[in-house]
Formats: C-alpha cells, structure tokens, sequence
C-alpha cells in the first residue's frame, strides 16, 4: 500500500495546531480567570448562624468601599495575653477554619479569623494583587483598635503566610507564624501547574516582606508537605534570613496536618505560654 506523505504529515500539523490552540486558549482563559483557579471559597448566606462551643464575636471589618470582611474573634475562657490574627488557607471560609480555635485560646491568646473577599459572608471578589494587601492592612488596623499592637500575633497558613508576611513587614506586631509558606506566590504555582510564570498576575513575594520583617519568625512546615515543598520555599526563606526565622519541621505531618500533630502543639504551647526571649530560646532545639 502506498502511503501518502504529504496527506499524513497535513493531518500530523493540524493534530499539532489543534493541540497548540487548545494550550493558548487555557493560557488566555486561566490569565484572565486566574482568581477562580487560586481561590476556592466556601459562600455562606449572609443569615448564616455560627456555632461553635466557645466564646465568640461576629464582626464585620470594612476594608473598602461598600466592601466588607466577615471575621470571627474568639475569647479565651482566662485573662488574655493577645491576640492572633489568622490568615487561612485558600479553601472553605471560616465556619471550619474557627474550629481550630481552642488550640490558641486554651494558651491564653483570642484568636480572629477573617475570611477574604468572596468566601464565606464576605463582600466581593479579588481582580487584583494590591487589594489582597490593602485588605490585611485594613484588619491589622481594625485589631489594633482592641488590642495594644505589642500583644498581637500575626499567623499565617499556606495561601494566608503571604498576607501574613506583608502584614508584619508593614506593622510591627509582637511575632510572626508562618504555617507551610510559599517563597512568592507565582513561583510556588509555576513549580507545581504547567504555567508559564509570566502569565501569573499575583507575585505575593513572601521572600521580599521577610526582608521587612522586624519582629521574630517562626516558620512551620510539615516533612511529608508535597503540594507546598519545604526545600523550594521555607527552607529556602530560612537561607535568605538565618538570624531572624526560626524553622521547624513538624515529622510526618503533610500540608494540612501541621497543627494536629503534638510537636506541633508542644512547641506552639512554649511559645505562647513563655515570654518571647524564653520561648526563642527553648524552640532552637527544634529548629532542622
């Protein structure tokens, strides 16, 4: 049978061309639509009732206009030392997240969580990066209306250490926690999707606030972390500022499982229940 090069190498360019379409079309898609691929929000209905069987205050922080950020602050049951201020992840909104609060009240410290524009009861959407910025100012701000800024902790996990970071550059809170940080957002993304990094709109260089940063750090990260990777972000943060971040490595715990673990919670214990120079000391024979 005689084969027909020319017809066969016409139907393999248009296989090509198809498949070179379908690539720029995803490209174009997920630049315009990226908010949608890196926020994964919970929508709660604005009479939607919180429950939970602590302590706790509903608030509403104004961050722009005719924009608000839906927040919980929960109380410890004792006298009270602080303050943390929770960033969370970019999944569900803070009817899970506030579940996890007794771990920090029950160390004398109330807790707020705030969920980010379009999840949960919150107002609006994100488009781009200097809203995220201007919104954790905003809080920051809010909380400093109740708390003296020397008793405010800012924390951070995954999608929130960004925020997080920025906050403690641009303030000066009493320390900062980072929970399985990125090095910058668009690095982070390009290492685990086929994106090309230029065509990621947010950045969030956590590596450059960290530079910023004045008060002590102390970077969590679980061992067994595969979406974010200790060795191309947080150790690579510990590299950039050996002197001022204290890094743990939490055993076996994958990237939600940080704070379920009891290194975790016996070391988080030490430094919410000691004075600052005291809990330095004592978390330095964690540190990998």
């Amino acid at each position: 049978m005689k084969i027909d090069y020319k017809k066969t190498g016409r139907r393999i360019l248009r296989t090509i061309l198809g498949i070179s379409l379908l690539i720029l079309g995803a490209y174009v898609f997920l630049y315009f639509r990226q908010e949608r691929f890196f926020f994964n929000p919970k929508l709660l209905d604005k009479a939607y009732e919180y429950k939970f069987e602590q302590p706790f205050e509903e608030i509403n922080i104004k961050v722009a206009e005719k924009i608000e950020l839906n927040a919980l602050l929960f109380k410890t049951r004792t006298a009270s030392k602080g303050v943390i201020l929770y960033f969370h992840g970019n999944a569900g909104a803070i009817h899970d997240w506030g579940k996890r609060a007794s771990l920090y009240t029950d160390n004398q410290y109330d807790i707020l969580f705030v969920d980010y524009r379009g999840y949960g009861k919150s107002d609006g959407f994100y488009s781009e990066e200097k809203q995220l910025y201007n919104d954790a100012q905003e809080v920051y701000n809010y909380v400093k209306t109740r708390y003296d800024e020397s008793r405010i902790i800012v924390l951070g996990f995954s999608l929130g250490t960004g925020f997080a970071a920025y906050t403690a550059a641009k303030n000066n809170p009493k320390l900062l926690i980072l929970e399985a940080p990125y090095y910058s957002w668009n690095t982070f993304i390009a290492s685990i999707a086929p994106v090309p990094q230029m065509l990621i709109n947010y950045e969030i260089p956590s590596y450059q606030f960290l530079s910023e940063v004045s008060c002590p750090v102390y970077i969590f990260h679980g061992s067994r972390d595969f979406l974010i990777s200790p060795e191309e972000n947080s150790k690579k943060l510990k590299a950039l500022y050996p002197d001022k971040i204290h890094h743990i490595m939490i055993e076996g715990a994958g990237h939600n499982g940080i704070y379920i673990t009891k290194q975790y919670y016996d070391i988080l214990k030490n430094i919410l229940a000691a004075p600052l120079t005291t809990a330095l000391k004592e978390t330095t024979s964690f540190e990998d």
